[in-house]
């Protein structure tokens, strides 16, 4: 499913991105390293429900139109949901291993 392909991608992206920020440490403090890693997760967090609210847009102008049937649209919509909470909960357990207690250690 392609709403899965790319929740994936998001979620890849993220870890490289917060990766990338805990390794620059150049004078902040891990707090500081944490929150700008935190403002990367909601960047992300904000695509992934771009992606939801797109996918259930999508879903219900095929019903509209009739190229899906209801039951079909309806399993579409819950795919979607259910690639999305994953790949929020990716981006959640992600945030945790940059925890300001766990970052200086």
């Amino acid at each position: 499913m392609q709403t899965e392909f790319a929740a994936d991608l998001t979620v890849q992206s993220f870890a490289y991105v917060a990766s990338q920020l805990a390794r620059a440490a150049a004078g902040r403090t891990p707090s500081g390293q944490y929150e700008q890693i935190l403002g990367e997760a909601e960047k992300h967090r904000s695509v992934l429900r771009l992606m939801r609210r797109d996918m259930l847009e999508v879903a219900e102008q095929s019903l509209r139109r009739q190229s899906l049937s209801k039951s079909d649209c309806q399993r579409l919509r819950e795919l979607a949901a259910r690639a999305i909470a994953e790949a929020e909960q990716a981006i959640d357990t992600i945030v945790a291993q940059y925890a300001p207690h766990r970052m200086a250690a």
